[in-house]
């Protein structure tokens, strides 16, 4: 990863006085910045195919008179003063560190995605082509300007439940997680990187008590990221929906579970969670349970294996400094009782496992108990689940369709279909300036044609 001034960048490539020097920018290469219509500088756009440019510091447009649409998500753009871009109509300025975005000559601004940022207010009176359901943001729309939106928490009383949303990648014991924190096996775990979990998986309500203190909690097991089943983009967010609806959008911690090292995968998990719920101090409700942790009493190989995740690399750093805290369980498998296996043996084994259990179980719900005491009310995930929704349902019947057709019909609806799932990844990658989880046939599809500019709508 290379980091580049944002505007040394933007003189490089797009001379005021000059023509398109970008040979990655086919669509306006050799332009003029007045002949410009959409300028897509979105992290995965910048720099080379193996190694893109995250772009910093402040940014202005100057000259781009006739600029129509402009992306540049996922940098680390601190200030974007775009006065002079009087047509410009869509912005996509998501997962930056603005704290000033500057759109006050932006008369013909129709769609606004700005979320993600350290914005705490934006002048938007100028606009006037712009409606509040045309605005992706973490501030709230009132009387022509955005001003924070301040997340929603709140103490939890005696009685309240405390949703429980457990996440992470395939094979990591999420679900063995789920079912050590309900003392149940109506989880079904599996020990390799096969996904059995192909729904969101809600626990009944269950009590644990200390120090006299009796706290009720519910579980929601999901989908783990890099899913094996080879589900579809809408089948994930469908389920991860659906889970977070289950719990009415209140959410008193999200566990993200890892086993072992923090990998890349992990690492794009997270930050595709964190960015696909996209609300203001969310990571902060986040702990992070490393599992298949056979020391997990020793309080120095705990604090030897922090030391070691945080020397790793700066991108984990922050991660576990975003959250709540990292806490280290061994939740093994029962053993299943086999012909010709000792019994003795069998029975030292089995009683192994149900300890390793037993304490893990009161590691993490003591954890709860003593930090967990807030409640996060999401505010923004209603409506994009709306929409998540509304695409599903489209693509629901196309599919009932299929399965009643034959011939050429049916080849022509699976076209449609395809075509259908393709434009929903990419109105998603707009929306949230990330890749989630697509299949590998309709990532390679989306890698070769450029995306539509266009919000969920």
């Amino acid at each position: 990863m290379v980091n580049k001034n944002a505007q040394d960048w933007l003189n490089e490539k797009y001379p005021e006085n000059g023509v398109c020097q970008r040979d990655s920018d086919s669509e306006n290469k050799n332009k003029a910045r007045k002949d410009i219509i959409k300028l897509d500088i979105r992290k995965e756009k910048v720099g080379s195919r193996f190694n893109s440019k995250i772009l910093f510091g402040s940014l202005k447009l100057e000259r781009f008179i006739n600029l129509r649409v402009l992306i540049c998500s996922g940098h680390e753009l601190a200030e974007l003063d775009l006065r002079e871009c009087s047509n410009l109509e869509e912005l996509y300025c998501q997962n930056n560190q603005l704290y000033n975005l500057d759109i006050t000559g932006c008369s013909n601004l129709k769609k606004l995605n700005c979320v993600s940022n350290n914005l705490k207010k934006v002048d938007v009176s100028k606009c006037s082509e712009l409606t509040e359901k045309e605005i992706t943001s973490d501030l709230d729309y009132k009387d022509g300007e955005l001003a924070k939106n301040i997340a929603e928490t709140f103490k939890a009383e005696e009685n309240d439940i405390r949703n429980i949303l457990i996440v992470g990648i395939t094979g990591n014991g999420k679900s063995a997680l789920a079912n050590v924190l309900t003392n149940t096996n109506e989880f079904v775990e599996k020990s390799l990187g096969v996904s059995v979990t192909n729904r969101y998986q809600r626990s009944d309500i269950f009590e644990w008590e200390k120090d006299g203190k009796k706290v009720k909690y519910r579980v929601i097991d999901n989908i783990g990221f890099n899913d094996t089943n080879k589900l579809t983009i809408a089948d994930i967010l469908k389920e991860i929906g659906k889970g977070i609806y289950s719990a009415e959008n209140r959410i008193n911690q999200i566990l993200f579970v890892i086993s072992g090292k923090f990998n890349d995968d992990q690492i794009k998990a997270f930050n595709l969670f964190k960015d696909f719920i996209a609300e203001t101090g969310i990571t902060k409700f986040n702990t992070i349970v490393r599992t298949n942790f056979s020391n997990f009493k020793d309080p120095k190989r705990r604090e030897e294996d922090r030391d070691s995740l945080l020397a790793e690399n700066e991108e984990i750093r922050e991660i576990i400094g975003s959250c709540n805290d990292i806490i280290y369980v061994d939740n093994p498998p029962i053993p299943e009782k086999k012909e010709g296996i000792d019994e003795e043996e069998y029975e030292d084994e089995r009683k192994v496992s149900e300890r390793k259990r037993r304490e893990s179980r009161e590691v993490v719900l003591t954890h709860l108990v003593e930090k967990c005491s807030e409640i996060y009310k999401l505010k923004k995930w209603k409506n994009i689940s709306s929409q998540i929704d509304k695409w599903v349902g489209i693509m629901e019947e196309k599919r009932r369709k299929i399965d009643r057709a034959s011939g050429s019909e049916r080849i022509k609806l699976q076209s449609e279909l395809e075509t259908a799932e393709r434009k929903f990844a990419e109105q998603i990658d707009v929306a949230f300036g990330i890749k989630i989880g697509l299949n590998p046939e309709l990532n390679a599809q989306i890698e070769m044609k450029n995306v539509n500019c266009c919000s969920i709508s």
